[in-house]
């Protein structure tokens, strides 16, 4: 018991030694998108137009705001699937609502509800089933599907014009500076999760987790409760992003979402949240989703099709997690620099 009480380190170390790695990951990104940026707008100038630009981070937006989540559940050593099929649940369900005349706001409130539910079903039925959260969800991911067809009829939802001079739409369909609202609340949510992963207990349990489970398990932590708990918190900011989507939209639609599962996985990864779990960056992985998307823009600037962003973003994941291994293989065999 001696020997291996003096190999634990001390909670404040720990910390020390993440934000060390978080900054090392965030800038490896920032970097790499300087270089992107910088060759797509040397071929296309007017990618850097600020237009163009908004249109970028107004993209990375929706995946990114689920991606923030997502790196609390990698470090958990879980992955949900079903993000995007949870995303068209709360966006539809609020579109309906709108649609049936309810006023915004409180149909909004009952979206942003309905993520946090299914995001917890997620959980019970991972924690009670004792199944890994990934399978789980693979099952969710058609369940929640389907519910979204069926609360729609599988037809578009429009949002009625009365409906639309609400002060919901005004505020977050709307332009501050020709930027959208949704650009500010991803940039507002990053920087707030950054600060809950990395200087609350919250977030040091999560990461506790993901070191070592079976040693937070004897340390008394309960572990099923924070996966319910990092679950939800995922499904509520499917569901955030969802009224944001439909704030700029004004329209429902029971595909929309599909694909949000890679974006917002890949997304965390590139930014370097690690599958192994113990570790990420929530500023990463909105650098990451934003690298995503510059990526993509680019592609249709230099005339692919954007088929080609599918690609480009799985290459993407598994040149992410190669060089993690390889950097943690030669941090096993040498030590951190």
């Amino acid at each position: 018991m001696e020997a291996g009480t003096a190999t634990v380190a001390s909670p404040g170390t720990i910390r020390r030694a993440l934000g060390r790695i978080g900054n090392a990951q965030s800038l490896g990104v920032v970097l790499a998108l300087a270089v992107l940026v910088t060759v797509i707008g040397t071929f296309h100038p007017d990618f850097l137009a600020k237009r163009s630009v908004t249109n970028v981070i107004s993209a990375a937006a929706s995946s990114g705001i689920i991606a923030l989540g997502m790196v609390f559940l990698l470090s958990m050593r879980e992955i949900v699937g079903s993000v995007g099929s949870l995303f068209a649940v709360a966006l539809n369900a609020i579109a309906v609502l709108i649609e049936g005349g309810m006023d915004p706001w409180i149909a909004v409130a009952i979206g942003l509800a309905v993520g946090v539910v299914l995001g917890f079903i997620n959980g019970v039925l991972s924690t009670s089933l004792g199944i890994a959260t990934i399978i789980i969800t693979l099952g969710t991911l058609s369940m929640y599907r389907g519910l979204a067809l069926v609360i729609t009829g599988g037809q578009a939802v429009g949002v009625p014009p009365e409906a639309a001079e609400s002060s919901f739409f005004t505020i977050f369909g709307g332009k501050l500076f020709d930027i959208p609202a949704s650009v500010y609340v991803f940039v507002a949510l990053s920087l707030i999760l950054a600060l809950v992963y990395g200087r609350t207990r919250y977030g040091y349990v999560v990461r506790a987790i993901g070191s070592n489970p079976e040693a937070a398990r004897l340390s008394g932590i309960s572990v099923g409760r924070y996966k319910l708990i990092t679950l939800s918190l995922v499904g509520l900011l499917c569901a955030v992003s969802a009224a944001l989507t439909l704030g700029e939209l004004q329209a429902g639609d029971p595909t929309v979402g599909t694909g949000y599962e890679l974006l917002a996985i890949a997304a965390a990864i590139i930014g370097g949240t690690a599958l192994s779990g113990g570790s990420g960056s929530v500023v990463g992985a909105a650098l990451g989703a934003l690298a995503i998307s510059v990526i993509s823009s680019g592609l249709i600037f230099f005339g692919v099709t954007a088929s080609w962003g599918v690609f480009a973003t799985g290459a993407m994941i598994i040149v992410a997690v190669s060089i993690d291994r390889l950097v943690r293989a030669r941090q096993a065999r040498y030590g951190p620099s």
